[in-house]
């Protein structure tokens, strides 16, 4: 190709041009051929290759050619090796008309030299403000003997071409140092996005773990203001159930005496007493009263009970070992408002060891899978709570006979704000706090699902957390 040619207006307007779309692409690989094939077309060549420069493993990678052997493409070529590699090394275009293997600066790389026997070939180092970035090369056929081209054969590229193209690749390496700046500051944006994402989930996770923490504290210290009055209205009822039973044994003795009383008059007066005040209701209804009032407050104790045990404010949030039955019970009545109206909840308990846990942190995730079992059921159904041991570890599974969750949605459960409820009936908090909840305790969470019979998840849990763990908490 001559000089003349080289200088063409257009040719050098599309190589401007490709440097251009380079900033706006998203393939950035199918710039490096176009602009590859713009500057072979350009000299006439018939192949070429453009290689980039990792600078942190001083290693070419070949990210576009043209008539290159299967799998050259993506390989890589320590710097200073075959005949790309020594261009860029010594930042010196070269010019070579015949088989490189000839050259003694190539004669140890055989296996890479490049371009091959019979063939003319230009290569440059591509710089930007003399700091290299890659190189390109440019192959021609040529004859045998390079003196007698036969009619219709190209001539070998010559020193001029050289000089011309070393100018004009400067454009090159423009465009390439486009496109690099380009994929870094995408990637920049996508590793920015992604730390928003984490920084909104780690906040949200914060907030709801907060929020968690002070309805625990809030629900121990209501349980705490009212165990003390309702361990003395429960000790009065005691005191108050023997004095009635004392006070009716009087009156069964006062009754007996009735009749050693002489004075008719005083004896029709007592009957009429008791007849108008009816003492053999009044003795059955008082007994039925009492067992019924010390029935209230042994469930409100056990409630209270419940609030303590599912906060657990008396561990100061440390690693301890805990029965994990003993948890899901008080959950269970702790929710048993979301649960009585919706289903009948069946127990499979299994025998399983106590586990090393932060129990109050394992109740919110009993919680949130037995309130989402109960929100699952339409109308009414069956909520079953299975507990065994498979190894090293216990799994508890909460089971429901609810609609299901369709198959594409099951990978979305566990993200933060995803939910599958109605608008304004959940935050889509819930699975997601779980899910970081039982990877703190290197546990897992499994779910099954068919529509229109129900769901099932499951917590595996390892008995003894690592002792790494338990050090960092402390």
């Amino acid at each position: 190709m001559s000089l003349e040619r080289l200088k063409q207006l257009t040719w050098i307007y599309d190589l401007h041009r490709l440097g251009q779309d380079a900033v706006a692409t998203e393939d950035t690989s199918s710039v490096y051929q176009r602009l590859l094939q713009h500057i072979v077309g350009g000299f006439e060549a018939e192949s070429g290759s453009l290689a980039l420069l990792n600078h942190k493993n001083n290693h070419l990678t070949i990210v576009a050619g043209i008539d290159l052997p299967s799998g050259v493409i993506g390989r890589q070529i320590p710097l200073g090796e075959g005949v790309l590699g020594w261009v860029v090394k010594e930042n010196t275009p070269l010019l070579l008309n015949g088989d490189a293997s000839s050259d003694s600066r190539f004669r140890r790389n055989r296996e890479n030299r490049s371009p091959a026997a019979a063939t003319s070939a230009m290569c440059w180092p591509l710089k930007i403000d003399g700091s290299s970035i890659g190189g390109i090369s440019v192959n021609r056929s040529i004859s045998a003997t390079v003196s007698m081209n036969r009619t219709g054969d190209k001539p070998p590229f010559t020193e001029a071409d050289l000089d011309a193209g070393s100018t004009l690749l400067d454009m090159v390496s423009l465009a390439l140092s486009n496109i690099q700046l380009h994929i870094e500051q995408k990637r920049r944006l996508e590793s920015l996005h992604r730390l928003n994402l984490q920084l909104a989930e780690a906040q949200s996770h914060l907030m709801q773990s907060d929020k968690m923490a002070s309805i625990g504290q809030l629900a121990a210290g209501v349980a705490h203001e009212i165990n003390n009055p309702i361990g003395y209205v429960y000790s009065n009822l005691g005191t108050l159930e023997k004095y009635v039973q004392d006070t009716f044994a009087l009156l069964d003795l006062y009754e007996q005496a009735e009749t050693a009383i002489s004075d008719p008059t005083l004896r029709t007066q007592l009957t009429v007493a008791k007849d108008k005040l009816d003492l053999e209701f009044l003795k059955e209804d008082l007994q039925s009263l009492m067992a019924e009032s010390k029935d209230g407050i042994t469930r409100v104790k056990k409630i209270v009970q419940n609030l303590k045990d599912f906060s657990h404010v008396d561990t100061n949030d440390e690693w301890h070992f805990s029965n994990l039955h003993q948890g899901l019970d008080s959950t269970l009545n702790i929710v048993n408002n979301e649960i009585k109206y919706k289903a009948e909840v069946i127990k499979e308990y299994g025998i399983i060891p106590e586990v090393e846990c932060l129990s109050s942190q394992l109740n919110q995730v009993f919680m949130n899978l037995l309130v989402n079992a109960a929100h699952a059921i339409e109308a009414h159904g069956t909520i079953t709570v299975r507990t065994g041991q498979q190894e090293d570890k216990v799994w508890v599974e909460v089971a429901d006979t609810g609609k299901g969750i369709k198959p594409e949605l099951l990978q979305k459960i566990f993200d933060p704000f995803f939910t599958t409820k109605p608008i304004g009936k959940g935050t889509g908090l819930g699975l997601s706090l779980s899910y970081g909840i039982l990877q703190k305790h290197h546990g897992r969470i499994e779910v099954r699902s068919e529509i229109g019979k129900g769901t099932t998840f499951r917590v595996s849990l390892p008995i003894k957390q690592p002792q790494a763990v338990l050090a960092t908490t402390k």
